[in-house]
């Protein structure tokens, strides 16, 4: 006898002792597994979902559909695992006790699932509708900061500060596009809208008032006291 023989020979005495197991959910689970196969796998080649044969191996045989589609099912998964479609049919009538179910094993209509599916179509109005939020949301941002106030940091020096000589430099930040004055003069500012200015002092203190200015005639004043000791 060949070993090819020998082999299908071992098999069928395999498969036959499976389908001699106690329930058809059992023997379609033992017959996947001794093939080493996954539910992802066959659903993959069988065209059945996988949560369908996982209930079938089960005997769930609640959260499967109307019967007819059951026994379509059977006869792809038993196709697929190599056995009689009509011995899985016979024991899922015996253990569902339904002698009388249809004949005809495919369903015309096939059971369908609601899918998420992206289309060329909603993927580009998708985009758009990105785009549009975008732009909305650049829009709001540009209107914010042209109708509000402008910022005015001063970095140096702090207020209420105590100094020994005729000046002090005076440096700062504002927003771009933004004008600056101190003490009613007007101040240089580089595309940052950095400066850098000196003022001179007088003995006592001193108020120094920075006003800026933006293309909306928004402003923003801050004064900063010094007490010059000199």
């Amino acid at each position: 006898m060949s070993q090819l023989c020998f082999n299908e020979r071992v098999m069928n005495i395999r498969r036959q002792k499976i389908l001699t197991e106690k329930t058809l959910g059992e023997k379609l689970r033992t017959l996947r597994r001794r093939q080493h196969l996954t539910l992802e796998q066959a659903e993959e080649e069988t065209k059945v979902r996988a949560r369908f044969l996982d209930a079938l191996e089960r005997g769930a045989y609640g959260e499967l559909p109307a019967d007819v589609y059951v026994m379509g099912f059977l006869a792809k998964y038993g196709e697929f695992l190599g056995v009689a479609k009509e011995e899985l049919i016979q024991d899922f009538r015996r253990e569902r006790g339904t002698n009388n179910l249809p004949k005809n094993l495919v369903p015309d209509v096939q059971i369908r699932e609601k899918r998420a599916i992206l289309t060329p179509k909603i993927i580009v109005l998708m985009v758009i509708a990105l785009i549009i939020i975008a732009f909305l949301g650049y829009i709001f941002y540009a209107v914010e900061n042209f109708t509000s106030p402008p910022n005015l940091e001063i970095q140096s020096p702090s207020t209420e500060t105590v100094i020994r000589q005729e000046s002090v430099e005076i440096i700062g930040k504002t927003d771009e596009g933004a004008s600056l004055k101190i003490n009613d003069q007007v101040v240089f500012l580089d595309q940052n809208g950095n400066f850098r200015e000196t003022v001179k002092l007088q003995p006592g203190l001193n108020n120094i008032e920075l006003r800026a200015t933006n293309r909306v005639k928004k402003e923003t004043v801050k004064v900063i006291k010094i007490l010059a000791e000199f």
